[in-house]
This record gives C-alpha cells, structure tokens and sequence, in this order.
C-alpha cells in the first residue's frame, strides 16, 4: 500500500530548536501515603524494585515501597515520562501499533438536566448533543480527592461547562446534581445568558482540562461564542473574525467546583462579558472564522501544544498547532501546518477535528516520535471517522497507512487516560478502551 504523507508547512525556529526531553520536569509535590494520614513534601527521582526513591526539601533521599503510596501517587510513578493529568498520553513502552479496535465501548453521557437542551430552536431539542468530554484525575492542587472528574458540554445555546464525577476511569460518573440534588444543576461554568432564549447563539463548549504544575492551578479551556465578533473583526488590533474563540478558566480546587475565568475589561468593546481570548482567530484564512474545539496538552519536555481546529468562513475546519511555555501565551505555528490534502474532493469538502497526542519515545534514529489522532468527515456527510498518524515534529505527519480505527470519534477532542496496559478514550458520549500491546505500567 502506498503510504500517505501530508506536507505540512515548515515550522519556525522556536520550536525546531527546542528537542522534547524523554523526562519530565520534576518539582516538588505533596505525596501521601494509603492511608491517607502521612504526607510528605518531596520531589520524585526514580523508581525500581517496587520502591520509590524520593528527594525531601532537606536534600536528603528517603525510600518508600510503592504499594504504601496513596493509588493516586502510584499512578503518578508508573506514568514516568507523562502523567495523565498532561494530556499527553504516555506510550512509550507499547510494543506495536495501536489497535485499530477498542476491546469494548460504553455510553458514559446522557442528558438529563434542562440546560443540555438546545435553547437555539424547537427543532434543535430534539438532537441531544452532550459530550465533548475531557477527564481529569484531581491528584493535585487543593483538596485532592484522588476521584476522575469528567467535564462535559453541548454545543448549541444555552450550554455551559458540566461536570460528572467517578471513583474509577471507567465510572459510572454522577453529574453533580445527582450527587447534590440540592444544586440548581451541574455546571461549573454557567454561560451568563442562561437559561438561553430562541435565536440567542451563546453557549461555552468543548472543555479541555490540564493541571499548570508551575501556578499549581487547573487549566481549562473552552471556547465561547462572541456576540461582538463584527466589531473584532472591524478592529486593527484584533485578529479574524472573531466568531468563537478559545478563553481560559482557573481553579486551584476541582472539588471546589469554583472556575475563574480570564477576563480582561480593555477588550469589552469586541469580546463579550469581557472575556480574553487565549487563542484568538487568525488573519490566516484556516482559523479566520472560527477558534475552537482545541485539545491541550503539556509534552514531556515541559512545552504545552495546542492542537488546534481552525474553522474557516465556508465552514470548513483544518487541523494546526501551536506552542507556550506557560499555557497562557500562544505561539502559532507559521504559515499553521494543516492535516487537510491540498487537492481532491476532500480539499473542497474535508472537515478535520484535532483528537489526542501520545508519545510513543524515541524511534531509531533517536528522535522523538509522537501519535497523532484526529477525525475525518466530510461536509454534508458528517460522520467523524478517526484515523492515526505519527511525527517527530509536528511538521509533517505520515498517516497509519492501516486506515481509519474502528472505533468513533465525535465533534470534539478525544480525552485519553492510561492505566496499566488499557487505553480510556473519551469521545463524545462514549468511552472506548483500547489494550495497549506490550504495554506493562
């Protein structure tokens, strides 16, 4: 079979000239043991033997058997060169390629609470949209419960933010209200004009969680329909067209429920509700229309990576990267690199949605080899099809020439967790696990 390349455009020097390390950056972390009742304030150095080797903030080393460590902690250390909470999926060890079949599927998203209905039209109720999943484990920051939170939305007006709650990757997962049935509903990020009105075109959607290890705070991103998008894109100043674009909420406590978003009042007269636009729309004809529907995630050396859905002012999306060393401050690739083939009926019709990164190691040549999975439709037809590729740079992506998975994708990011040999991906209302070959953490 004739293998398939996309010619991305080259990349700049400010990534070219920043190899990934195979390591992550260490700092220290609050570790407890099963129990729950002894911590200790320490830096992880290595683990081996069923033990782990800790340096304590006196710089002297103690030593700890793993299995006296709380679960959350012994995840941490089984995950050496990615933790999931990065978003980068860490498969380093994988003998082989990723199965193009998922050992089982499960519908994990249902809707069942009055905001996950359509606001836009009549109509519109009767397609029940909630999904664009993205699934943390609150190990970190304040309060950490060691609990998956799975953060949720619909993409028609009036959505917010949800979230579900589980003790295990597989769930079942509790949205909050049924948790508290005292709570008006189970958003965390109410969009400021529910409960919505017929014809009103505001909804926030497709959440991507990270934690910043740097601030100790959760990132999520999430994109928002502006209302002022005509006097953005009239603007000098302000890049595209301004129609939906990527913002950023905050939270040192995922149990606190409590998300602070990034506002700035200067930009009032072409965001509404004030909101600062962490990956705006470009002057690029790829991203002019739209910004949005992003999957974010932090690679082994430290750099976070946008991977990016532009959509363009006919409504079609392409695929592009970018790059921060603080998750805050975007640097888009130049002239963007787009998984979309210049010609043929899919270069006019194509619709390409970013899925998830993992990171595979080094290849032969002693490069850094990434996974990169997205989904594939066309307008008119659209039923996502998911389909891999692999990179060194994220410049050219030569796709799995096995074809498209067998698994479904959906409108927005693939959210990935690993444990031990078995691949969690969350994909619209669905949770697909696919076995990792030879995979042993």
């Amino acid at each position: 079979m004739k293998r398939l390349i996309f010619p991305l455009l080259l990349l700049g020097c400010c990534f070219a000239s920043s190899q990934v390390d195979a390591q992550r950056p260490e700092s220290s972390r609050t570790w407890k043991d099963i129990s729950g009742k002894f911590t200790i304030q320490a830096t992880y150095l290595s683990a081996s033997d069923g033990n782990v080797v800790l340096l304590r903030a006196d710089k002297e080393q103690t030593t700890i058997p793993l299995e006296r460590l709380s679960l959350a902690d012994q995840e941490y250390v089984r995950n050496p060169a990615v933790p999931n909470n990065l978003k980068c999926v860490d498969l380093s060890d994988m003998k082989g390629d990723l199965p193009l079949e998922a050992m089982g599927t499960t519908q994990i998203l249902r809707r069942s609470e009055p905001w996950e209905y359509s606001t836009w039209t009549v109509e519109a109720r009767k397609d029940d949209t909630v999904g664009y999943p993205s699934v943390v484990r609150n190990d970190r920051g304040k309060n950490a419960d060691g609990k998956y939170y799975l953060y949720f939305a619909h993409h028609d007006p009036t959505s917010g933010i949800g979230c579900a709650i589980g003790d295990k990757i597989e769930g079942p997962y509790q949205k909050l209200k049924q948790m508290d049935p005292g709570r008006e509903h189970s958003m965390v990020l109410v969009n400021p004009h529910a409960p919505g009105k017929k014809g009103d075109p505001s909804h926030y959607s497709s959440p991507s969680v990270v934690w910043n290890e740097e601030e100790k705070l959760w990132f999520m991103y999430f994109h928002y329909y502006n209302h002022f998008h005509s006097a953005w894109e009239k603007h000098p100043d302000f890049p595209g067209g301004g129609n939906q674009m990527t913002a950023l909420a905050t939270s040192p406590d995922l149990s606190s429920h409590e998300w602070t978003i990034a506002k700035d009042k200067t930009i009032g007269q072409v965001s509404v509700h004030d909101i600062l636009p962490v990956m705006p729309t470009t002057r690029e004809e790829w991203m002019y229309g739209t910004s949005s529907y992003h999957s974010i995630q932090r690679l082994p050396s430290g750099k976070w990576l946008a991977f990016m859905r532009g959509t363009d002012n006919v409504g079609l999306c392409s695929v592009g990267f970018a790059l921060s060393n603080d998750g805050r401050k975007w640097d888009f690739f130049p002239r963007n690199p787009r998984i979309r083939p210049k010609t043929g009926v899919d270069a006019a019709l194509g619709i390409y949605r970013p899925g998830f990164i993992g990171y595979l190691g080094l290849d032969s040549a002693g490069k850094h080899r990434y996974l990169v999975v997205w989904a594939e439709s066309r307008k008119g037809a659209d039923v996502p099809r998911v389909r891999y590729g692999y990179t060194n740079d994220f410049i050219t992506i030569t796709p799995d020439p096995r074809g498209f998975a067998k698994w479904s994708g959906g409108d927005g990011l693939i959210s990935p967790w690993r444990e031990g040999d078995k691949l969690y991906l969350f994909a619209a209302k669905k949770l697909h696990v696919l076995k990792i070959p030879g995979g042993f953490r």
